[in-house]
């Protein structure tokens, strides 16, 4: 039954879509599942890796610490997503370092593959390595994005692009998680939200945030 979950997850992901039924059967074979819960550390940043991480339920986030032992937020990341990127895979070690933690923000279920034996298993399959190629691009469009929020845009940009982008988490979070997750104090969020509802680009009802004009508010941050 295990075998049977393992391999249906598998099947979840883009870049083994290629792969025929045999060749599942041998992936699941060096594939397991495992549970954490909420509020645990999957692994911690400068870990060395000997597993692909692919978040099959749940939330994480991703975060650095700075020299001053303060938590730095740099992304989260939700069910059917690699927690840690596929690129490394192309490395010459086997063990993949990492340069940030993973913590859950619920309880996660989490595929790992055997980094050394998948390795030596499908990396000389060429549909394999595109697909790699493929889910590399989209690790560098989430390191533009974290550039673009902590260091180009201004509280008012970070704002606008999460409504605009993600408004189903904006609502579902509570203020001081979205204001941690945008990197600016409480205070500031309100202020900001004050003045996008005053300039009637959102709306706010009952703790809901609404979009009244979408044009307007990407002109903000693009």
């Amino acid at each position: 039954m295990k075998h049977l979950q393992i391999k249906d997850n598998l099947k979840k992901i883009p870049i083994f879509d290629c792969l025929n039924e045999d060749e599942f059967d041998l992936l699941s074979s060096i594939s397991k599942l495992q549970i954490y819960a909420k509020n645990n550390n999957i692994f911690y940043e400068k870990d060395e890796l000997e597993y692909i991480y692919f978040l099959t339920r749940g939330e994480v986030k991703l975060y650095k610490v700075d020299r001053f032992d303060n938590e730095v937020f740099l992304n989260k990341l939700k069910e059917n997503s690699f927690i840690y990127t596929v690129s490394n895979l192309c490395a010459k070690d086997e063990a993949m370092g990492v340069f940030y933690s993973v913590e859950t923000m619920t309880e996660c279920e989490v595929l790992l593959i055997d980094v050394k034996k998948f390795k030596s298993l499908f990396l000389t399959k060429p549909e394999i390595l595109r697909r790699i190629l493929e889910e590399s691009y989209k690790s560098i469009l989430q390191l533009q994005f974290i550039v673009n929020r902590d260091i180009v845009y201004d509280g008012m940009a970070k704002v606008s692009h999460m409504i605009c982008n993600d408004l189903k988490s904006f609502n579902s979070m509570k203020k001081h998680e979205i204001a941690y997750s945008l990197h600016l104090q409480p205070e500031t969020l309100s202020r900001i939200l004050k003045k996008l509802a005053r300039n009637e680009l959102i709306k706010i009802e009952n703790g809901k945030t609404t979009i009244n004009d979408l044009e307007g508010l990407k002109e903000i941050y693009e």
